[in-house]
């Protein structure tokens, strides 16, 4: 399967529920087993499994729906009857930034061959010209555009095509008819843009005039790159300051933003990058407007030039586009670093506390985590866990991977199966063996299980996982003092009971013990001896008083570790 192909298994658990993602396979039939499976427990509700691809033009997934389980099903199509109406109706409605990026979709291909922009297209004849001596790109555009606008209306494709083929035809007379008339400005290289500005800032039509200008200006930038170091220079020669500047940098800002929308504009901007971690490091620089950050360095000089913009609060078109690069990027079904699952961990870790912990409207969180929670998914694929574990000096170090792991995945459901993957491992022949029998002591291989045990219960693991894992690793450590007698030899011996009963408590709260049955033993026997003749005769005697006064703080610290255990 292609590593932009994905099948997503949803939950719906009753009518008045919505559907939630369940979770995301590379495989076909392991998910349409576990859409079975899913359904299976949740007799009462829906499952539905869609096969995920990732449209490179569009830079989103589509969804085809292959299986459906349970009353909810896709409604028919009821014949359409209405009358279509469109929300632009003027050519003037054509420029408006929602209209501009409808055109940029569907003449996507016919934009990145010519390396020209919408805006351009709206104010250019020669654009116009080329566009319609192209056969048959402006009907198909055309027929896309009524198609989705038919989707969701209550009239039919060709009530719509009908309105389109009319807007675009008034939009293209107007066009020709202004170059006729010479009201499209044509101002000679030589003449500064910050004059150009001024000429059009004083007159009449001056968004229109000014993207005319503009458009006429960006003629001989030939390719995207070009383009943005033009806009850039033009952003540059403006004053410093007034209502010039602010109305020049509205409609610089409208123009970058339309090349960095393509994809080979974007690939102009961001340059060569080695790997889709390098481009989301890049991407987040530009939302950030730092210019100075490392991962920018060996970007092109444009990239740097729009980041100080950005950071100075001047290109807001251009950072809502970078927003919603970044977003799709996060989605895509590929590792950020494939050579390194090392590096994977831990630009992930970064970029998640860098965009989730700093909330931007742009940005919402919930997408984040969504997106976040998508790709620690695929880090818990069995290829890369047996990639994580196969450089282990030892199945102590194993358990320590898979707990580190935790920090790097979100979502509820993902750390359930990683809990489960622990969960295996701990209960597995291999791993009781090494740690009854391992190389190390028994009070070393004990201690290493009580780490474990309270990065754990520091971790976010649901509830009852949890508990599950203290509960195992404490299990294994009883394994450990049955099969050594560790605690045994600590009572073993003539020395005093205080002393025994001190030892037995310092092992249990110095981190030797896990918290749970393995404490409560040694905490046990060190009651009996407390308890015992010998040390009841000594805790009336000065020195055994100072040393019963140690043993009840020691009995104190133990009870939130019994608590947490």
């Amino acid at each position: 399967m292609a590593a932009d192909t994905h099948f997503e298994v949803f939950l719906k658990k009753n009518r008045k529920a919505a559907w939630t993602l369940y979770e995301a396979q590379d495989d076909r039939e392991t998910a349409i087993r576990l859409a079975h499976d899913v359904f299976a427990k949740n007799k009462t509700g829906s499952v539905r499994l869609t096969k995920e691809v990732y449209d490179e033009d569009a830079r989103t997934f589509r969804s085809v729906p292959i299986l459906e389980l349970g009353e909810e099903k896709f409604a028919s199509d009821e014949e359409k009857t209405g009358t279509a109406s469109l929300p632009c109706l003027s050519p003037e409605d054509l420029s408006k930034p929602h209209a501009r990026d409808t055109i940029r979709r569907v003449l996507t291909a016919w934009f990145e061959r010519l390396q020209a922009l919408p805006m351009e297209l709206l104010h250019r004849p020669d654009l116009v010209e080329n566009l319609e001596a192209s056969g048959t790109d402006l009907q198909h555009a055309v027929q896309k555009v009524a198609i989705a606008s038919a989707k969701d209306s209550d009239a039919d494709v060709h009530g719509y095509v009908k309105q389109l083929n009319e807007l675009v035809q008034m939009a293209l007379t107007r066009i020709y008819q202004d170059a006729r008339a010479k009201r499209l400005p044509d101002y000679p290289a030589s003449k500064p843009f910050k004059e150009i500005v001024s000429e059009i800032h004083a007159g009449d039509q001056r968004a229109y005039l000014l993207r005319a200008a503009m458009a006429n200006r960006l003629k001989s930038a030939k390719r995207y790159g070009d383009k943005l170091d033009a806009l850039m220079d033009m952003g540059d020669k403006l004053d410093a300051e007034g209502p010039e500047r602010n109305f020049a940098l509205t409609e610089i800002d409208n123009y970058a933003a339309e090349v960095i929308s393509f994809d080979a504009g974007m690939a102009a901007l961001l340059g060569q990058c080695r790997d889709l971690g390098e481009t989301l490091e890049r991407l987040t620089c530009l939302f950030d407007g730092d210019p100075g950050a490392e991962a920018i360095n060996y970007a092109p000089g444009v990239c740097k030039r729009m980041a100080r913009n950005i950071g100075k609060g001047e290109m807001d078109a251009c950072r809502n586009v970078v927003a919603k690069n970044l977003l799709a990027e996060l989605q895509r079904p590929k590792r950020l670093r494939p050579s390194s699952l090392s590096e994977e961990l831990r630009l992930a870790r970064e970029l998640a506390q860098k965009l989730v912990m700093s909330p931007d409207s742009l940005l919402p969180t919930d997408a984040l985590i969504k997106a976040f929670a998508a790709r620690s998914a695929r880090l818990l694929h069995p290829e890369t866990i047996d990639e994580l574990l196969k450089h282990a000096r030892d199945p102590d170090e194993e358990i320590e991977l898979l707990l580190g792991l935790e920090e790097n995945i979100v979502g509820e459901i993902n750390k359930q199966k990683l809990a489960g993957y622990i969960q295996g491992l701990l209960g597995s022949q291999t791993i009781t063996t090494w740690y009854l029998r391992g190389p190390s002591k028994p009070l070393e291989r004990l201690a290493s299980l009580t780490a474990h045990q309270r990065r754990v219960l520091k971790g976010h693991y649901p509830a009852r996982e949890k508990g599950e894992l203290a509960s195992a690793l404490d299990a294994l450590g009883m394994k450990i003092i049955d099969e050594s007698k560790i605690l045994n030899a600590v009572e073993a011996g003539d020395r005093p009971a205080l002393d025994k009963a001190t030892g037995l408590l310092r092992l249990a709260t110095a981190g030797a013990l896990p918290a749970g049955q393995c404490a409560q033993d040694a905490q046990a026997r060190a009651i009996r001896h407390l308890k015992s003749a010998g040390g009841t005769s000594e805790s009336a005697t000065a020195e055994g008083k100072a040393k019963l006064k140690q043993i009840q703080t020691m009995l104190v610290q133990l009870t939130p570790r019994a608590n947490a255990a």
